[in-house]
């Protein structure tokens, strides 16, 4: 399900011209910054640390331009940058090093920062100088798990790193797990200690990060959180450049609590309704995904009226969405295990799965560890009533989603569209819109398991609430995010500028950026009322 050879050809030269140009710091976003000028100084106001460790363009850019925001708004703003010198850390992956980067990322992320006139702090200034830790050489895998440093439970902290960088979910049989465990521990180690040094030499009021679950982020959140320093952390939303923001919990899980949601809980004004349903659209038809559906016909095969078909829709395993999310199972393996194993019992239902494309899609992120290897693996022979649709299939999921009876999801966002679509949607995982009141949640196998048989047994005896999930999932899209204002992404892993004076930047021409600003500066909430 990739993209077509010659627009793959075509990004990858685009990228390749401005990897040259970051070389010399001439990147567009770099001259466009220069030109912007140093940011407003003097403020008075609370002392603002941005930890930009990695050369993710968009997001160096994205927290350069929240940062010219907050200063405007009195906020004293400076930057805490890697610098290079580790053993190894998330920004690449095992299909990508070691060696890791680290000339090429500390040099854009410094070079970009100093384009637009701010104060960087390099860990690298502060790492030890020993990076050996021999304790930890002869601890297997969960004994890694429970390391401590310095009362830091590093080795939970760097578990999703780890997995991440190892593009599998699964890992207690990867031969590579505890060599890279011990490396990624060892790097944690360091950037510990750099990260006390300078909270020590600047005392921030509020540290503001990406997500919060990588690994930089993961050991600066332990150690404020021990000081009771005060930690913002965002994440790109669903529609393309937007952003969400969060304070109790990573950005990346997409919670805005209870309050927001309540507050936003009403119906949809038929502009929203128009809008929601323009998205939705977007969505069905792949452009908001940068993928291609070729196939958006799915053929069922006759059944019985007392018959049904339920579809289970997968994530990719190493994904942050569903790391560390289970709720009515151990993983995501155990609910697959027991979704077939219940419809082999129930021969008159059909089970289809439907393995999550991106197992193979994603450029030099290919899944390690597969669900569909894993049910390949573990279940040769197929109950006859249960069928896969391949992660390398180009049938569109959209069908699935028409014909079935019955959605079941770990954290696949699938299941809100199930939702809107009218269907009963039992989830089994710790996702967002759990607990709206549109879902059948399930926090067991037992609860999971009786929710399933009595749906088999009669659909419409399950929760279903199309009109309140078509509420929320108007204001997951369109009230809870904000634009990322001042940023775009062209294509994924380059950014570009889009203001051309601070004077874009200044309160009151933004409602959204003044609403974060406001936020992270007063700690008030991300999201408004409706």
């Amino acid at each position: 399900m990739g993209l077509p050879d010659s627009f793959a050809l075509g990004v990858a030269a685009r990228k390749g011209a401005e990897l040259m140009l970051r070389t010399i710091g001439e990147a567009p976003e770099q001259r466009r910054a220069r030109r912007l000028g140093p940011p407003a100084r003097g403020g008075d106001g609370p002392r603002v640390l941005f930890v930009t460790p990695r050369d993710w363009a968009a997001h160096v850019q994205y927290d350069a331009v929240l940062a010219r925001a907050l200063t405007q708004r009195g906020a004293d703003v400076q930057f805490l940058t890697c610098g290079g010198g580790l053993e190894i850390c998330d920004r690449a992956n095992t299909y990508e090093a070691p060696p890791m980067p680290c000339g090429s990322c500390a040099r854009y992320v410094d070079t970009s920062l100093a384009a637009h006139g701010f104060v960087t702090r390099r860990l690298a200034d502060r790492f030890p100088s020993d990076a050996a830790w021999p304790e930890i050489d002869t601890l297997g895998r969960r004994e890694l798990l429970d390391v401590e440093f310095d009362g830091l439970p590093l080795g939970r902290l760097v578990d999703i790193p780890v997995k991440w960088f190892l593009c599998a979910g699964e890992i207690g049989h990867d031969p590579l797990a505890g060599l890279t465990t011990r490396a990624f521990l060892r790097s944690a180690r360091r950037i510990a200690v750099a990260v006390e040094a300078a909270l020590d030499a600047w005392e921030p009021d509020t540290v503001v990060m990406l997500n919060g679950l990588f690994l930089f982020e993961a050991v600066t959140w332990a150690v404020c959180r021990r000081r009771g320093i005060d930690v913002v952390t965002y994440e790109r939303a669903f529609r393309q450049e937007t952003l969400v923001f969060s304070r109790e919990l990573p950005a990346g899980f997409y919670d805005f609590g209870e309050d927001a949601w309540a507050a936003n809980d009403r119906p949809l004004l038929p502009d929203e309704a128009v809008e929601l349903d323009d998205y939705l659209d977007v969505r069905r038809r792949g452009v908001a995904f940068d993928q291609y559906w070729t196939n958006t016909e799915w053929s069922v095969e006759k059944r019985s009226p007392e018959a049904r078909l339920a579809v289970a829709f997968t994530n990719i395993t190493w994904d942050t969405a569903v790391l560390d999310r289970d709720a009515a199972f151990a993983d995501i393996r155990a609910w697959v295990d027991c979704l077939i194993h219940e419809f082999a019992e129930q021969p008159a239902h059909r089970l289809v799965i439907r393995v999550h494309p991106s197992e193979v899609r994603l450029p030099m992120k290919a899944t390690r560890d597969s669900l569909q290897r894993y049910i390949e693996q573990q279940w040769p022979a197929l109950p006859t009533n249960v069928s896969i649709v391949a992660a390398d299939d180009t049938t569109s999921s959209y069908p699935l989603m028409d014909a079935c009876d019955i959605g079941l999801v770990y954290t696949s966002t699938t299941g809100l569209e199930l939702a809107m679509r009218g269907k009963p949607v039992i989830v089994a995982g710790l996702v967002h819109y759990r607990d709206k009141g549109f879902t059948n949640d399930a926090s067991s196998e037992v609860e999971f398991v009786a929710a399933l048989r009595e749906g088999l047994r009669d659909p419409s005896s399950l929760v279903v609430d199309a009109e309140r999930a078509r509420r929320y999932a108007h204001f997951f899209w369109f009230r809870a995010p904000v634009a990322a204002v001042g940023v775009r992404e062209p294509v994924p892993g380059l950014a570009r500028l889009t203001i051309t004076d601070d004077a874009e930047l200044a309160p009151g021409v933004d409602a959204g950026l003044d609403r974060v600003c406001r936020a992270i500066l007063e700690h008030a909430p991300f999201v408004d009322a409706a």
